[in-house]
């Protein structure tokens, strides 16, 4: 999520960068959703402490009618602080939602364009292979060889699915052994196994929701 300070002090900024990308956030929205919840901190506070001082107040009053009084101006007062402070949670609520649509910004230097012909090349190692005949796409190879099944994914699963057969089961689980023990053997990396379940909440902190909500598979009697 990005920073809400970075929106606060250049609303302009941020909106002309997620601009260059195509993505229209809602800072505007967030800024003034945002000026709402510390209006609503800022009375809050201010009326605790006004609480706190008519409860000092209170004890040091003797006279029975003026003290009933004033524990019934308190009462009202922490009627008011507590609608105050539900107000408050629901404008906080409303702003982190507002902020979960804001992306990161593009750095400076990275090249505005339409698609991705517009893409720069970085670097480049080494040189391409003259082969002496026209290359084929990995997909077409693949499907050559019979190591991948394209309509059996879609048939199974639906569209852009593909099942790998033969060696290419045996290729994509060597590679992901290999990869692990590379990590964890020679990089510092500790090997975990997740559970293949995540709470809402996670999803959120890793970026994932709201954005792709729509392509995940939810269980929502267990998601608390």
């Amino acid at each position: 999520m990005l920073d809400l300070r970075l929106i606060r002090e250049d609303p302009a900024g941020v909106q002309a960068a997620l601009a260059t990308t195509g993505i229209a956030a809602p800072i505007a929205e967030i800024v003034a959703a945002d000026e709402r919840r510390r209006a609503l901190l800022t009375e809050v506070e201010a009326l605790k402490a006004e609480l706190n001082a008519g409860s000092k107040l209170v004890g040091r009053t003797k006279e029975p009618g003026e003290r009933e009084a004033l524990i019934a101006a308190n009462r009202a007062l922490g009627d008011k602080i507590a609608a105050l402070d539900e107000a408050a949670k629901a404008a906080d609520a409303h702003l982190q939602e507002l902020m979960l649509l804001v992306p990161n910004v593009p750095l400076p230097h990275v090249p505005v364009a339409a698609d991705e012909r517009g893409n720069v090349v970085v670097a480049e190692h080494g040189a391409p292979a003259d082969l002496g005949f026209p290359a084929k796409p990995h997909w077409e190879l693949a499907e050559t060889l019979g190591i991948i099944d394209f309509e059996r994914g879609v048939k199974v699963s639906g569209s852009r699915f593909y099942v790998l057969r033969g060696d290419g089961a045996r290729l994509q689980r060597a590679l992901i052994a290999w990869m692990l023990d590379l990590q964890t053997q020679h990089h510092g990396y500790q090997e975990v196994y997740p559970p293949a379940l995540v709470l809402e909440q996670t999803l959120v902190g890793t970026g994932n929701l709201p954005k792709f909500g729509d392509a995940l598979f939810r269980d929502a009697h267990e998601d608390k």
